[in-house]
């Protein structure tokens, strides 16, 4: 048979489909191409763009009682950047106002409270109450209502999972930064570059091990800062406490609330009297916590606190506004004053502090065992803190959308910013020399205010995709992983 005959055997649709088959095929292949590049250039806008582009397609965000915290958290978070950016860009403003000038007059941002935008160091210490406020508050309401089968849960769960919550962004970030040293997008300002790949991961590998083992360090206040990430230096403290946290949660958990307060407040004052400042920070978070859930109108519990009051999350109510009070106003004036101080300590110079008044005085009278401005810090960290948790004006100002956003990737920017400065201030810092140059007081001002107009969609869009794409999978991952860890019953349960 030729192959013509054995054509016209072949029914007319089979010959139409075997035609058009490739062509088909290829269509397919070119649609599906374009719809995974269409997913994928979507996926790098921000998060915050992609709900005014699809709002039904993202989950609305609704507001805890300890939203505020996160909001707090949130901006605490961006002054961290803000304080790198302008200490490496602009030294100057880190001195006291009026003082070591160099040439040009002192810039409005050095004014004590004004130069808080930019104070990143205090900003830790508000980073470690309030971790120590959040990761005890549900603890708390669980003891509160007598849920000690749920306490056990959740103090196990935390502790499974604090690590991977911590350490593998943490972990992830330092291998970007490195290949970004080894390849040049970033400077060796942190950490060396080596001419071969493989010594290069060698050296963030040894990194990591490091900041994990640091962990065990967690008496010194003056320990050496990570090669690639000196902001990482946060990580192993924040577990070392978190773990003494849940240590001290469960231990107080069958006391009574006052004698639960008194104790904490005891292991509080030895803390702080050994050295242990860090501590007294997480451990005082805890402490406004009980604090809160005890001042509550629905929860105080009566004269006798053996059985304490049950109640839920879902239980809580706002409370209702009534007439204020003389005694409200002035708890309202304490403390709005204690923001004030609170304010004034974080406007803490880096250098020089000798030379301005009243820091001087406190830096002068710091008690023993500190030596510098951290005990400081500690004190203005808790009045801010505190004072938040007492005045609904603060909170709705942290529960703005802006302030919420900010809480949302306050993590990823904490572990990013510095992978952003180090690759655009070579790039940039050089440009806006050239065209302002640093020694006027417009000068100075230009460079810190066009940078910044450079550096912050950069910075911001970076921690929101580092936040979608490793921090909040690192969430899932850590709790599959515990999911997959649990005894049968436990699942069953």
């Amino acid at each position: 048979m030729s192959p013509t005959d054995h054509k016209a055997n072949i029914p007319w649709g089979k010959v139409e489909e075997s035609i058009a088959s490739p062509h088909a095929n290829y269509t397919m292949f070119i649609s599906s191409g374009i719809r995974i590049l269409q997913r994928m250039m979507f996926g790098i806008v921000p998060s915050f763009i992609q709900r005014r582009l699809r709002p039904l397609s993202t989950k609305q965000q609704r507001l805890h009682p300890t939203s505020y915290l996160d909001g707090l958290r949130g901006v605490a978070s961006f002054i961290v950047f803000m304080g790198h950016y302008t200490e490496e860009n602009l030294g100057w403003y880190t001195e006291p106002y009026g003082l070591y000038e160099d040439g040009a007059p002192s810039s409005p941002l050095q004014l004590p409270f004004i130069r808080v935008i930019y104070s990143a160091r205090p900003m830790v210490h508000i980073f470690f109450i309030i971790s120590g406020y959040v990761l005890a508050y549900k603890p708390l309401m669980q003891i509160h209502s007598q849920r000690y089968a749920d306490l056990a849960s959740t103090l196990s769960s935390s502790v499974f999972r604090r690590a991977l919550r911590l350490f593998l962004p943490s972990f992830i970030t330092l291998f970007i930064m490195a290949i970004a040293v080894f390849t040049g997008l970033s400077e060796d300002r942190y950490a060396g570059q080596y001419y071969k790949l493989s010594g290069q991961l060698h050296h963030v590998w040894d990194v990591c091990w490091d900041l994990l083992n640091t962990s065990w360090n967690i008496n010194d206040l003056s320990s050496a800062t990570p090669p690639y990430n000196p902001a990482l230096w946060t990580i192993p403290v924040e577990f070392a406490q978190s773990l003494i946290l849940f240590i001290v949660t469960l231990g107080l958990a069958r006391c009574q609330s006052n004698i639960r307060l008194l104790l904490l407040g005891g292991v509080m004052t030895f803390c702080f009297y050994g050295g242990r400042l860090y501590t007294v920070e997480f451990l005082g978070g805890m402490f406004i916590a009980e604090i809160n859930l005890l001042s509550s109108p629905p929860y105080t519990p009566n004269s006798s606190p053996a059985l304490l009051p049950k109640y839920s999350l879902e239980d809580i109510k706002e409370k209702p506004r009534c007439v204020p009070t003389l005694r409200h106003k002035a708890m309202e004036i304490f403390w709005i004053s204690n923001v004030i101080s609170g304010l004034f300590i974080a406007s803490w110079t880096n250098y020089h502090v000798d030379e301005v008044p009243f820091l001087a005085f406190l830096n002068a009278h710091t008690p023993s065992p500190y030596d510098g401005q951290k005990v400081w810090f500690c004190l203005g960290a808790f009045q801010i803190v505190t004072s938040c948790t007492q005045l609904p004006c603060l909170q709705r100002i942290f529960n703005t959308g802006i302030a919420q956003y900010l809480g949302q990737i306050s993590y990823a920017l904490y572990l990013t910013h510095n992978l952003c400065l180090t690759a655009l201030e070579p790039r940039v810092v050089p440009y806006l020399d050239e065209v302002f140059g640093k020694g006027t007081s417009w000068g100075r001002h230009c460079c810190w205010g066009v940078g910044l107009m450079v550096y912050l969609p950069v910075v911001i869009w970076v921690s929101d995709v580092f936040w979608r794409v490793v921090d909040t999978p690192t969430v899932k991952f850590a709790r599959w992983v515990e999911s997959k860890c649990l005894v049968e019953f436990e699942k069953k349960v």
